[in-house]
């Protein structure tokens, strides 16, 4: 009962700001298409035409909308900014690209210092993995805690670009995402081990110049002799300790790779800054 009423709360919140923001945005500046909506004001009218134009341009390039949602509403807590960001991004043709609705969405809320990212479509969950988001939330944070708020939106319009880019080429950045497993780095990687091995032979064998064949027995036993000493060792008990390896239970996750859908079709991940 209780999430119902979180549920139907937010719904209503996210209406409400879906108008508001409409008139904002259009009080400001008339967009084709409009992807920034700073209903909360931190934004400067240079920063939010900036980063518009270019939420803009890698939305129509990769065919997948970049949006970013800031409000300053008490309501929007962090126990409802998913529910709040879903709902929101469902129930208006606002957000999304093509019939898939297929995009990512930051949901920032000042009031409540606290954030949701969410991918949608086929696109958006393919591009947009746990890890990603992971990734991506590590870059803007850090500006947020320091109330930057234009350079933790600009990291993560500049993160969405790349991690699109990742995705069109096949490669979309996970867990096992590595920017340096091409061949070339094998290549380099190989000759570095060669180099390496070829410098201790040389070693090696500089210090053997000095070693001469003996022609008798006695010259391999040393002056004091041979001291044979006999000793037993005897293996009586052992320890041993396990320690659990604990999961990524943080929202969105990371650690198993790919990314996970929840039941009505969004990835997510949030947290507080």
């Amino acid at each position: 009962m209780k999430k119902k009423i979180i549920r139907l709360s937010s719904a209503i919140i996210a209406f409400t700001l879906i108008f508001s923001v409409f008139a904002v945005g259009a009080s400001a500046q008339t967009y084709e298409r409009q992807y920034v909506y700073d209903q909360a004001q931190i934004l400067s009218y240079p920063q939010f035409t900036e980063l518009n134009t270019q939420a803009a341009e890698i939305s129509d390039e990769y065919k997948c909308a970049v949006h970013i949602v800031t409000t300053d509403d008490p309501s929007v807590t962090y126990d409802n900014i998913q529910y709040y960001a879903e709902d929101m991004y469902l129930y208006s043709d606002a957000f999304g690209y093509g019939p898939g609705k297929d995009g990512v969405m930051l949901v920032l809320s000042v009031y409540d210092r606290c954030y949701w990212l969410l991918a949608y479509g086929d696109n958006g969950n393919y591009a947009f993995t746990d890890y990603g988001k992971e990734w991506m939330s590590g870059n803007f944070v850090d500006d947020f805690s320091s109330d930057e708020w234009y350079g933790g939106l600009e990291d993560y319009i500049t993160d969405c670009e790349y991690i699109l880019s990742e995705a069109a080429a096949g490669k979309p950045v996970d867990i096992y995402y590595s920017e340096d497993t091409g061949a070339e780095a094998y290549i380099i990687a190989f000759f570095i081990g060669l180099i390496v091995a070829i410098v201790v032979c040389l070693v090696f064998r500089a210090q053997m110049r000095t070693a001469k064949t003996a022609v008798r027995a006695g010259e391999y036993i040393a002056s004091q002799g041979v001291q044979m000493q006999q000793r037993h060792s005897r293996f009586l008990y052992s320890t041993v300790t396990r320690t659990k390896i604990q999961q990524n239970s943080g929202n969105g996750g990371g650690s198993r790779g790919g990314t996970t859908v929840n039941s009505r079709g969004f990835s997510g991940r949030g947290g507080r800054f």
